[in-house]
């Protein structure tokens, strides 16, 4: 309850919206990743988000609630209510979704056939300590052109860094949520293995 204090003080509504949205784009693309390659690691990062935007969700609504002085107010505020509920639906969806595979529950073969079509698909990275990626930027390490592999996020603990640019700096123990093709994958995951 503490950090929800913390940051219903520190935070700004358009900051906590544009987290909010930017979880649950990536928790629907960790979601049909999940549906092709039916890994829990992936089913595990969409538990996270949805977690994670529960608790924004939280902080939002307390944020709103505290700035509430009049009918005025709630009719000005209600459109950012229902955005925060329908990210919320989003994200539990996402892991609606993940939950089922991760249960066991094979996708249908027509919509593993879609996702498995798709020239790029999303993984997840960890970053070892020691290893060609730890203590490097993305912009040192030019992933995109040396892999033809995008992080397109990073989690570090529990903290999130949706679309990061190239001075994120990548450190040993990090989950890098990557898109790309299989070789860049294999290349990349070798790269954050110690053994590039």
């Amino acid at each position: 309850m503490e950090k929800i204090e913390e940051e219903v003080k520190k935070r700004t509504v358009v900051e906590l919206l544009t987290e909010m949205k930017n979880l649950a784009q990536l928790s629907v693309d960790l979601a049909y990743s999940v549906l092709l390659f039916g890994s829990p690691e992936l089913a595990e990062e969409v538990r996270r988000i949805e977690r994670r935007v529960d608790e924004l969700s939280m902080v939002l609504k307390a944020k709103l609630a505290l700035a509430i002085r009049d009918l005025e107010d709630v009719r000005h505020l209600l459109p950012i209510m229902e955005l925060t509920q329908s990210m919320e639906v989003i994200t539990d969806a996402a892991n609606d979704i993940a939950e089922t595979v991760a249960m066991g529950a094979e996708p249908h073969p027509i919509v593993q056939k879609a996702i498995a079509e798709s020239e790029e698909k999303i993984r997840l990275v960890r970053v070892e300590e020691g290893s060609e990626l730890d203590g490097k930027t993305l912009g040192e390490l030019r992933l995109a052109s040396e892999t033809g592999m995008h992080v397109i996020a990073i989690r570090r603990g529990s903290t999130w860094i949706i679309g990061p640019d190239k001075d994120a700096k990548i450190l040993g123990g990090d989950v890098l949520i990557v898109r790309g093709r299989d070789e860049g994958y294999r290349k990349l995951k070798k790269m954050a293995s110690g053994r590039g």
